[in-house]
């Protein structure tokens, strides 16, 4: 083993205060300016791991969600092929387009922020400074999840790229079920993500791996995927050895794996992740470790 059991309870812990005020900082500032636009129709929340108290130094930055209330898409995937239809023989459009919402979250974020927002992909960025940290605002609509035509049976986000690929995303969902885990397992979910969090930007800084092998969200879901028996109460070394041997074994064998809120699959057609990515970072992470066989 290359780290002793200090190590490894160092890497677990959390951020440190100084960062998180700049992150309560960015989190204002993009609230009011957002609010000033948009008044009540926009909810405004977090995700990813900051709010899921998952994140690391090197990882610090914000994932702000602004949600458009008063437009939504629909998920009728459960409906029958009569009950779609009807369903959208009697829709009627929210007159306002995802293009829109995100060209005007663009502008009112410039007016406040200046040349520090850049549009991306999948978010407008606002560059940090030596005050706040750096900050993705996600403008999205309201995903339903339709049971059948009279019940919704979850609420999510959706919204697209500029390349045009459809993102959802149940943000509550994975909170609570993450809370939940880290509370079954002596507190060891979360902190086995921070491990292999450090682990693996350490891997990227050493050139070992891609810094597009594994997302921070991934990670999360691989780890939240291992049965709480194989975390062991005060014993981060077993328990990392434990999560890794479990994690590679499993996607060796093409398990299927659900996202933390339990309502997507991990592995799908919508999304790049492979069971062979996630095989290989463990296999790095194991050889960086210094486990032995």
């Amino acid at each position: 083993m290359n780290f002793d059991e200090q190590q490894l309870i160092t890497w677990s812990k959390p951020i440190s205060t100084t960062e998180d005020q700049k992150c309560q900082n960015v989190i204002s500032q993009v609230t009011a300016a957002l609010k000033a636009k948009f008044g009540n129709k926009i909810s405004i929340f977090l995700q990813g791991s900051y709010r899921n108290n998952t994140n690391v130094k090197q990882n610090s930055d914000v994932d702000i969600v602004m949600r458009y209330d008063d437009a939504y898409y629909s998920d009728l995937h459960r409906l029958s092929e009569s009950d779609k239809a009807l369903y959208n023989a009697q829709k009627t459009s929210a007159g306002y387009s995802f293009d829109q919402l995100k060209a005007d979250t663009e502008l009112a974020l410039r007016n406040v922020f200046s040349s520090d927002v850049k549009r991306k992909n999948k978010c407008i960025q606002i560059n940090g400074n030596t005050n706040r940290i750096t900050a993705d605002v996600i403008p999205c609509f309201v995903l339903k999840r339709f049971r059948n035509l009279t019940t919704i049976e979850a609420e999510g986000i959706k919204f697209y790229s500029d390349e045009n690929d459809a993102i959802i995303s149940f943000p509550d969902q994975h909170y609570t079920n993450g809370t939940r885990k880290t509370n079954e397992t002596y507190r060891l979910y979360k902190r086995m993500v921070r491990i292999l969090k450090v682990v693996n930007y350490r891997l990227i800084d050493d050139r070992k791996i891609s810094d597009t092998l594994v997302s921070s969200f991934f990670i999360e879901c691989l780890v939240y995927n291992v049965p709480n028996e194989y975390f062991m109460s005060g014993n981060y070394t077993q328990t990392l050895k434990n999560v890794i041997e479990k994690i590679y074994t499993d996607m060796k064998n093409n398990a299927e794996y659900k996202e933390v809120s339990e309502l997507l699959w991990l592995f799908s057609i919508r999304t790049p992740r492979t069971h062979k990515d996630a095989m290989n970072f463990m296999q790095y992470c194991w050889d960086y470790l210094g486990y032995e066989d």
